[in-house]
C-alpha cells in the first residue's frame, strides 16, 4: 500500500532544544509558575517559603492518555498526604484548553500553562509523564517518571531517603548535521542502520517533498517493533503478537534495543518502498518478524443513518493527514485510511472501515480529553458510529 506522508504530533516527545539546566541538589532559582487557573493564587514562586515539605511539578497534557492516568494517581496521593506534599501539573497547552479538561475532568491538582516550554527547558526533560520534586529548601530533590511516584515513594521522600533519578533528559547531540546520514540529493540510493545515537531525539519521518518524495524512510533512535509495525503497515498494538519476551523487542530503558534506520529507494522502486524495508530489517535485525492471520476484536466504523455526515468530497489532490492527541485533520483522505493510520492508533482495538464511502474526504476532529469515549465522541461527531465486533486481520508475530 502506498503510504500517505503522515505527520505525527507524538504524545510523548516535544521540538525544543534546550539543554538541562537544573539537576537533582540544585537550588531552584525564583521560577514563578503561571499561569495557575484553578488554585487560590494565579502564580506560585517556587522560592518562597511553602506550606508543603514537597512539591511535585508534574509535567503532562491532555493529549497523553498515559498522563491522564498518572494524574488520577497523583490526585490520590496527594489527598491521603494532605499538607505533605502539593503537586502542579504542568502542560504546554493553552489555558483555555486546560479549562475544557477540568469541566469534562474536575480535578484537585493545581493545573499550570506553560506554552512558552520555560519549565520544559529549564529541567531539560525529553518528555511528558515526568516529574520534578522540590523540598522545602527550595532544592531539586529528584527528577523522576511520574508512573513511579507511588504511596512507597512519597514514604521515602518524607523519611529523608535518597531519591534515584529515573526522568529522560535531553542529551548534548553528538551529530548537528541537517541530515544525520549523510544523504543528499545526488544519491539514488542508500541504506543505513546502526545502533543507538546520543544526543538525537526518538522520531520517524516519511519524506513529501522531493528529491525524496515516496521513496526515503528515517528513524532515529526507535524499537524494531516501530520498525516492524511501518513497514508491515500495522497500526493497533493489538495487532502484535510475541512469541518472545517483549522487552527483546522494545525496551526503552535499555539503549541496545533502540535502532536508527534510514532507507533510500530508486525513483523507480518507490511503490515497493515497504517491501523493500521489510526485506533490510529481516536480514539486519537479530528480531524476526512475520505476518500471519487471526480472528482478533476490532471496532468496525460505519455510517450513523440518522445523522448528516460532518465532512465533505475533497477537491484535493493531494494528500496529507495530521493528527495528535487532540485530534484528527486530513486532507483528501480515505474512511479506510482514516481508520487504520488514525483510529487504530488512539483506540484500544484496530479499526475496519465499514461505511461504503469511498470518496477521497476531507475530514477533521477534535478531542477535549484523549480517552477512548473522548475519540468515540468525536467520530459520532462526524455522523459516523463505531461497533463492537471480530474481524480476521492481519497480525504481527515477533519470534528469534
Amino acid at each position: 500500500m502506498k503510504k500517505l506522508f503522515v505527520i505525527l504530533l507524538s504524545a510523548c516527545f516535544f521540538s525544543t532544544s534546550a539543554q538541562q539546566t537544573l539537576k537533582p541538589g540544585d537550588v531552584m532559582p525564583a521560577i514563578v509558575i503561571k499561569p495557575i487557573i484553578n488554585a487560590p493564587a494565579l502564580n506560585v514562586n517556587l522560592a518562597d517559603p511553602t506550606k508543603a515539605p514537597f512539591y511535585i511539578l508534574s509535567f503532562w497534557g491532555t493529549w497523553c492518555s498515559p498522563c491522564i492516568t498518572q494524574m488520577d494517581t497523583l490526585a490520590k496521593l496527594q489527598k491521603a498526604n494532605e499538607g505533605k506534599i502539593r503537586v502542579i501539573a504542568i502542560s504546554n497547552e493553552p489555558v483555555a484548553r486546560l479549562k475544557k479538561y477540568l469541566i469534562k475532568k474536575p480535578s484537585a491538582l493545581w493545573l499550570a500553562s506553560d506554552t512558552s516550554f520555560f519549565l520544559y527547558k529549564a529541567f531539560g526533560l525529553s518528555s511528558v509523564g515526568q516529574s520534578a520534586i522540590i523540598n522545602s529548601r527550595h532544592m531539586v530533590v529528584a527528577l523522576v517518571k511520574t508512573d513511579l511516584v507511588n504511596q512507597r515513594f512519597i514514604n521515602n521522600l518524607m523519611s529523608g531517603k535518597t531519591i534515584k533519578s529515573s526522568a529522560e533528559v535531553k542529551e548534548v547531540p553528538v551529530n548537528n548535521r541537517k541530515d544525520i546520514f549523510g544523504v543528499d540529493s545526488t544519491i539514488a540510493e542508500s541504506f543505513t542502520i546502526r545502533g543507538y545515537m546520543k544526543g538525537q531525539q526518538s522520531m520517524g519521518r516519511h519524506y513529501l517533498n522531493a528529491p525524496y518524495e515516496g521513496r526515503r524512510v528515517s528513524y532515529i533512535n526507535v524499537c524494531a517493533d516501530v520498525l516492524y509495525k511501518d513497514a508491515f503497515d500495522i497500526t493497533s498494538s493489538k495487532q502484535i503478537v510475541y512469541e518472545i519476551d517483549e522487552k527483546t523487542v522494545c525496551d526503552f530503558d535499555n539503549k541496545n534495543s533502540l535502532y536508527c534506520f534510514d532507507l533510500l529507494v530508486k525513483p523507480e522502486d518507490k511503490d515497493s518502498l515497504n517491501r523493500i524495508m521489510q526485506k533490510k530489517l529481516l536480514t539486519s535485525l537479530p528480531i524476526k518478524a512475520r505476518i500471519a492471520e487471526k480472528l482478533i476484536p476490532v471496532y468496525v466504523l460505519r455510517v450513523n443513518p440518522d445523522q448528516k455526515l460532518a465532512f465533505q468530497v475533497s477537491t484535493q489532490n493531494k494528500s496529507m493527514i495530521r493528527f495528535s492527541g487532540e485530534g484528527y485533520n486530513g486532507t483528501s483522505v480515505s474512511l479506510a485510511n482514516f481508520a487504520n493510520d488514525y483510529l487504530s492508533n488512539d483506540l484500544d482495538r484496530p479499526v475496519v472501515d465499514e461505511t461504503g464511502l469511498k470518496e477521497k474526504y476531507d475530514i477533521k476532529t477534535t478531542v477535549d480529553l484523549r480517552t477512548q469515549e473522548g475519540v468515540v465522541q468525536s467520530v459520532n461527531k462526524l455522523g459516523l458510529i463505531l461497533d463492537k465486533a471480530e474481524r480476521k486481520m492481519k497480525v504481527l508475530v515477533f519470534y528469534k
